[in-house]
Order: structure tokens, then C-alpha cells, then sequence
């Protein structure tokens, strides 16, 4: 019994020396897939050409955890649209990646950003699932995952607003990292409003200006603390355009640049207008009153009362949702999504194609210097993060097998 349980344990080790191998083959390969980039080719961080000309500028509170893939567009994005100045950033404590180096990017390029780290905002609830020191193991049920990521946003976004209105900033966005605050120009099966109203006189075949400048000539009650829009959701299927004239003109001729990068470039189809998913505000900081944040779909019922399907006809914005690329919407651990999740949050029936977003690139281009630093700034980080993220799983992948193989040799040892 003793010889039969050695030779068992000679055969798992072996296993676990030739799935190393394996792995660092794996590894090997998709850093040649990735167009050389390498993890020793971090973007380097570059100054601004000019910043952003508006009325004012917008702050935003964001919660990030493995989203260091759509990140760097998100920012070059409200950079330059809204203009966002002003950003705090909450890092999930079950992170596997840093987003440091993206922000420390685009912190060199104008804004002023602050991160908090290990659930500094924290703020303890009831429930055992709401306590800062509430350990997560394989028993822990989805539900309570779930609420807890939801107790977790709720009181970060009490704490961030708190620390802006204390700076006595305003107008402050409240959506994720897959999310897109963006102009909500009419469709084109859309009957325009005779009412002279802000959505009306949007123009989107005229130069592309700032929210900055639609909100301060706005027609939306002043008294608001906050307002809610709709939003859309943008599944995963890549557009072809034969001429490229939906494309940014200012990098088509860049030998570096892939519109496939971009989910404001590469994703197009939308669900109609008339289907909305529940909505995300925008709200003034300096009005904040310390009062408990209901969910990041209502900030405040006294944007939304209980509806959180704003009326979408008037408003002069709306929130462009992207499942986008698998690659950006996996992550490694425990993900309770996977793979059948996206395909089913693509199986969304009739949509509708949405051009809006093909011409904020080229003001970016502007404020940065050009396509070369728009690369540096979007694209590189994108594909670094990529392979970080491939690196990431592969390795858990290997851990849980060496894992598994340690306790085959326990077993084979004592049998």
C-alpha cells in the first residue's frame, strides 16, 4: 500500500511540474499576441496640450474592481466631454489589479484625483454581510455577495459626496466604469419636439461642446438637487464601417490605432429609446445633506420619488451602458457571471443603431497633442491591462490546480 501511495505521489508531482511548464507557455504566447506590449511597457504619463474650455467643470465618484481594461477610455471620455476635473475613486478590496498607473496617468494630465484603498469609506450596517470585518469564504451565499458590493457603493458615494461638498464642488456624476454619460441626441425613427426644450437644440452634426455648457443653459427645475436620466444598453456586436466617416478623423491615419479598442467606437448597437434600464443621476455636491444613499439608481427620491425609469423624451442627456468585449468584462476569482451571464446580457432583442459617440476621440486628440499621446493614454494602458488581467486568471488557474494536486498527493500519501 505504502509503494502503490509513493508512486501516486511521484505521478502528482509531476503533474504539477509539467502544468508549470504549461503555464509559463501560456503566458509566453500571449505576450506575443499582445503586439509586444509587455508588462515593462507601462504608457508613459504626459501633460496635457490644453485643458478642457467650459463654464465649470464636473466631479465624478467611482467604484472600481478588475476594470483597469475599460478605465483609460472611460477617462479620456469624461475628460473631454463633460469636462471631468474632479475624481474620487474607491477601490474594491477584492481587486486583483492596481488602476494606479492609469490614474496617476491622467492625474499628470490635469485632473485631480483621489483614490481610497482597503475600504477606508467604510461604514458599518446591521447585517453581518454590511460589517467591515465580515470574512468571505466558499459558504458565503451569491445574495449576500450581492448586497454586500451594494452596501459597499452606497456608502462610498455618501462619503465621496460628503468630501466634495465639504470642497464645495457641484455637479457630480454617479456611474460606473462600463457606463457613459452621453448626449441624448433624437433617433432618427424619433419624432423631434416642436417644444423649444434643451434636448431640441442639440445639434449633432455641430462642433462637439461640453455638458458643461448644455447644463448651464439648461430648462430643468434649478430647485434639483440632483437628476436621473436614462440608460441604454450597448451589446456586443462589433460595427463595420466600410468608409471609416463615423471614425475619429485625426487618428485613421495613425499605424497604431484600432478602433476595436474603443466600446464607444466598436459597439453600436443599442436597445430603442423606448426601453430603458433604470436610471443614474448626476448631482450637486454642495447641496448634499448627508442623507443615506438609496441604491446608484436613486441617489435621492427627491430626484426620482420611487420611479427609477425617467421620463427620456426632455432630458438633455443619457447613460450609454457597454457589456462590451469578453475580455473586459471577465474577471479572475470568483465571478458569479462568467461566460453564460454576457452572452445572456447580449440577448436583448430589437436594437438600434447609435453613430453618437464617434467624435468626442478627435477633441481628445486636440486637448492631448495629438493621435500619438491619445495612443499612450488609451490603447497602450487598454493592452497592458489586458495581459495583466490574462496573467492574472492563468495564474489562478494554476493555483487552484497545484491546490488540487497537493491534496491528491495527501490522499495518495495516506491511502
Amino acid at each position: 500500500m505504502r509503494r502503490k501511495g509513493g508512486i501516486t505521489v511521484y505521478i502528482s508531482c509531476l503533474s504539477v511540474v509539467i502544468l508549470t511548464a504549461i503555464q509559463f507557455s501560456l503566458l509566453a504566447d500571449i505576450t506575443n499576441k499582445k503586439e509586444g506590449i509587455s508588462p515593462d511597457d507601462a504608457p508613459v504619463i504626459l501633460k496635457a496640450n490644453v485643458k478642457p474650455t467650459a463654464p465649470f467643470s464636473f466631479s465624478a465618484c467611482l467604484i472600481l474592481k478588475d476594470d483597469n481594461i475599460i478605465l483609460p477610455e472611460w477617462l479620456a471620455y469624461h475628460y473631454t466631454v463633460l469636462p471631468l476635473d474632479r475624481l474620487i475613486v474607491g477601490v474594491d478590496s477584492l481587486s486583483h489589479t492596481d488602476p494606479s498607473p492609469i490614474l496617476d496617468a491622467y492625474q499628470k494630465l490635469g485632473m485631480n484625483i483621489t483614490t481610497w484603498k482597503n475600504d477606508s469609506f467604510w461604514k458599518n450596517g446591521r447585517e453581518p454581510w454590511a460589517k467591515k470585518k465580515f470574512t468571505i469564504t466558499n459558504s458565503t451565499s451569491y445574495d449576500d455577495l450581492r448586497r454586500r458590493k451594494r452596501h459597499r457603493q452606497n456608502v462610498f458615494y455618501e462619503a465621496c459626496l460628503q468630501k466634495l461638498h465639504d470642497e464645495n464642488r457641484t455637479w457630480t456624476m454617479m456611474i460606473d466604469a462600463d457606463e457613459y454619460l452621453a448626449f441624448n441626441y433624437y433617433d432618427d425613427s424619433e419624432q423631434k419636439s416642436s417644444e423649444n426644450n434643451t434636448r431640441s437644440q442639440l445639434d449633432q452634426s455641430s462642433p462637439v461642446t461640453t455638458m458643461a455648457d448644455v447644463v448651464s443653459q439648461w430648462d430643468i427645475d434649478p430647485k434639483l438637487p440632483c437628476v436621473t436620466f436614462a440608460r441604454y444598453l450597448f451589446v456586443s456586436t462589433d460595427t463595420q464601417d466600410d468608409d471609416g466617416k463615423d471614425l475619429p478623423q485625426q487618428l485613421l491615419g495613425h499605424p497604431d490605432f484600432n478602433a476595436a479598442l474603443f466600446h464607444t467606437l466598436r459597439y453600436r448597437q443599442r436597445n430603442p429609446l423606448k426601453s430603458p434600464q433604470a436610471g443614474k443621476s448626476i448631482l450637486d455636491a454642495s447641496r448634499y445633506d448627508r442623507s443615506p444613499i438609496d441604491n446608484p439608481h436613486r441617489v435621492k427620491r427627491l430626484c426620482t420619488g420611487y420611479n427609477v425609469f425617467p421620463d427620456n423624451k426632455v432630458m438633455p442627456f443619457r447613460v450609454h451602458h457597454y457589456v462590451g468585449s469578453w475580455e473586459a468584462f471577465r474577471s479572475p476569482g470568483f465571478d458569479p457571471r462568467g461566460r453564460s451571464y454576457f452572452d445572456k446580457r447580449n440577448n436583448v432583442g430589437d436594437t438600434v443603431r447609435d453613430n453618437t459617440m464617434s467624435k468626442w476621440l478627435d477633441k481628445f486628440a486636440t486637448l492631448v497633442g495629438g493621435a500619438e499621446k491619445v495612443i499612450e493614454l488609451t490603447q497602450k494602458f487598454r493592452l497592458h491591462a489586458e495581459l495583466e488581467m490574462e496573467r492574472k486568471i492563468l495564474e489562478q488557474q494554476q493555483q487552484q490546480r497545484y491546490d488540487w494536486e497537493k491534496l491528491n498527493m495527501k490522499t495518495a500519501f495516506w491511502a
